[in-house]
């Protein structure tokens, strides 16, 4: 039975769907299809309903020189999903944790943005939108999921600092072979493979996890086929980008898109309260990482 090595545990809205993008391409690396398996954290347990073996089997495709790992963003999102660390603890307690983060204000109105997206993609045509601050009022989960040091103190209860790899995403955007690297190494992987010129994403971080949600709903009902997920992994990025684009331009996504809700942008007031909001624990996860978050504080 294969497991996972490591996970990428998180920050949702922070580049892990382009790690997973990078870590896929990786001869050494066998990343679990779909990308966030939430088999730790779903919602109403519905996925850890369903066993390990079930589990197990996202990662039974493994040869044996390969080491294994998924991306699931909801494995720090507490108090929300409060078991997460404790179910990965318990079964896998060698686990290596990767996790990303960006500035945390920005990250929680990204969540925010998707989460309407969801609606819309999904068909939930809401006659009332939430603004931001309506949603952060009635519910803190955006802003919780962006408290960084309380999501890793959930883990350091089970797991060494060692375990860990933390990441910023404006690092993976502006030097990525430095950053995949520095990955290839914590995981145990040939770090010289060529990632930039392999999957040719590296430019497009932010605008590829932008529409990352968007694109993986459009291909829903192409990746239910049997067997065309896995013909798919093995075309070239610059082909699966177009079909992608094929599908943009069919009248019924094409008139989606055009519907879409662009939500109001923040207010200038509400991202003054929050810089002082997370000013505490920014600095609490400035001296847990000995490293310079001073950019957060504006």
């Amino acid at each position: 039975m294969r497991l996972p090595d490591f996970i990428i545990i998180g920050v949702s809205k922070c580049g892990t769907s382009t790690l997973y993008q990078y870590l896929y391409r990786h001869p050494q690396v066998f990343m679990s299809n779909p990308k966030e398996p939430e088999f730790f954290a779903s919602r109403n347990d519905e996925n850890y309903a369903k066993g390990i073996d079930w589990y197990a089997s996202l990662f039974s495709g493994a040869k044996p020189h390969q080491v294994c790992g998924e991306a699931s963003g909801r494995y720090t999102h507490w108090p929300k999903f409060p078991e997460s660390a404790t179910r990965i603890a318990q079964l896998l307690p060698q686990l290596k944790l990767i996790y990303i983060m960006r500035h945390p204000i920005k990250r929680a109105y990204s969540q925010y943005v998707q989460n309407i997206k969801y609606n819309q993609v999904m068909g939930h045509q809401l006659k009332v939108v939430e603004t931001f601050e309506e949603n952060i009022k009635r519910d803190s989960y955006v802003l919780d999921v962006s408290d960084y040091m309380k999501q890793i103190e959930q883990y350091l209860r089970f797991f060494p600092r060692e375990s860990f790899l933390f990441l910023f995403m404006d690092d993976l955007a502006q030097k990525p072979t430095d950053m995949m690297r520095k990955v290839c190494r914590f995981i145990n992987v040939d770090e010289g493979f060529d990632f930039i010129q392999d999957s040719l994403i590296a430019a497009n971080v932010g605008s590829r996890h932008t529409g990352s949600f968007l694109r993986s709903q459009m291909t829903a009902p192409l990746r239910s086929i049997p067997g065309l997920p896995q013909f798919a992994a093995l075309l070239p990025q610059s082909v699966r980008d177009s079909v992608y684009k094929g599908l943009r331009k069919l009248p019924y996504y094409e008139t989606s898109l055009k519907q879409q809700y662009i939500p109001e942008p923040m207010r200038p007031e509400t991202y003054q309260k929050l810089l002082e909001r997370f000013r505490e624990p920014n600095q609490k996860l400035a001296e847990f990482l000995h490293c310079d978050l001073s950019s957060w504080s504006k």
